[in-house]
């Protein structure tokens, strides 16, 4: 019946549903492009390209519901997919940060909200006022049979969002903290962007429960429209740093083919937990600073602990144990801190005063210019053209 009203009336459609509608083919598109060819893993790229369609149904969704809405209700079947946002940012991390992950049978109850509130609401259907689920109107004129019987929806959706948000962002942190050990340059694979998205759905939904509030207080502000704007936000994350992210952990484990050197005095373990002594560390960290002066390993842009461990012949454990337990650094802050140590040679070389700043980066190991300038004013407190002009402005001082 309300299909046939609205197949009878004429088509009229509201410039936000056309936004709406050129996001949503984008998502879609981006669906397909990250399925076929993207990049990572199969279950990374096949997980972002679920991620991508979702966001084109619920889209879909949005769209339907300004333009039919005789079908309302119907509708809110297609919405209840929201609660696969969080699970399906959830495994796109696990794959990208966790060697060999793969789904398991014990993995669909992330699902079960989404079978759950489909029920609940089909249950609920057709709606009423008085339904056991609806909320009570506060007023006549604030009143929205709708409205009234998704308030545990909503709530469902927000506990998601956020619950799923923050344990993604504790997971990336602990993340952040392991490839820092192993790696030398994490610009492409920190997934800073993933972080981001996480940040927007929990400021959207804090935002969606704060003028959900409001509407009691007679603002009509409509708190989906914050989904909405996550969803827009995401789609655009996912375009620009998604369809570039690169896999993650496919060196990530690489260990020497000779085991690690074992100390004949085996007392006074520096860690309790680890096979590395005392003795072997200090004879490692004399190794490891010879070889930075003699070989300049730091001047690799793709340098990684596992090179150094191959040179040294130990193991990528101890190297990093190593660096972190005399340089009290890191393998990456150390690494970094060499190669700014190399940039500021390089900047007082009156030999190589027509290089730029940004080729001076290069030189130095760096392949972003961003992190290069990040950790030279982070040692240096100011950026390498102010320490160039300091440094000359200082040679003409002694000079005159």
């Amino acid at each position: 019946m309300a299909l046939n009203a609205f197949l009878s009336s004429p088509l009229t459609i509201q410039p936000f549903s056309l936004f709406i509608g050129a996001c949503m083919c984008f998502s879609f598109g981006l669906s397909f492009f990250l399925w076929r060819a993207g990049p990572g893993s199969a279950g990374a790229k096949n997980t972002m390209a679920l991620v991508s369609l979702l966001i084109s149904m619920l889209a879909l969704a949005v769209i339907m519901q300004a333009e039919i809405p005789a079908l309302r209700g119907q509708v809110y079947y297609l919405v209840s997919i929201q609660m696969l946002t969080g699970p399906l940012l959830y495994f796109y991390v696990l794959f990208q940060t966790r060697p060999n992950f793969t789904l398991q049978a014990t993995h669909l109850w992330h699902l079960s909200p989404l079978l759950i509130f489909t029920l609940i609401w089909h249950w609920q259907m057709p709606v009423e006022l008085n339904h056991s689920l609806a909320l009570p109107c506060f007023s006549n004129e604030l009143c929205d049979v709708y409205r009234q019987n998704r308030y545990l929806h909503k709530v469902a959706a927000w506990v998601s969002n956020l619950a799923y948000g923050f344990i993604i962002i504790g997971i990336l942190k602990s993340y952040q903290v392991q490839i820092k050990r192993r790696f030398s340059n994490i610009e492409e694979i920190n997934l800073r962007w993933v972080t981001m998205i996480c940040w927007c759905y929990i400021l959207g939904t804090l935002l969606a429960i704060l003028f959900e509030a409001g509407y009691f207080l007679g603002n009509e502000f409509n708190s989906g429209h914050m989904h909405e704007l996550a969803m827009l936000v995401t789609t655009v994350l996912i375009a620009h740093y998604g369809v570039r992210q690169v896999t993650i952990h496919a060196e990530e484990n690489e260990e020497p083919q000779n085991q690690p050197i074992e100390s004949v005095s085996s007392s006074n373990k520096k860690y309790q937990t680890s096979s590395l002594t005392e003795v072997d560390a200090a004879s490692l960290w004399q190794q490891l600073q010879q070889l930075m002066v003699t070989e300049q390993p730091y001047l690799e842009a793709g340098l990684k602990v596992s090179d150094l461990a191959k040179r040294l012949d130990v193991s990528v454990s101890h190297v990093s144990e190593t660096i972190n337990g005399y340089a009290g650094l890191s393998f990456y802050d150390f690494i970094n801190k060499q190669r700014i140590e190399a940039a500021i040679r390089i900047l007082e070389d009156p030999n190589k005063a027509h290089l730029s700043a940004t080729e001076v980066g290069f030189e130095a190991g760096f392949n972003s210019v961003s992190t290069f300038y990040s950790h030279f004013k982070n040692y240096q407190g100011c950026t390498p053209k102010q320490y160039r002009s300091n440094k000359n402005a200082a040679t003409v001082s002694l000079k005159s």
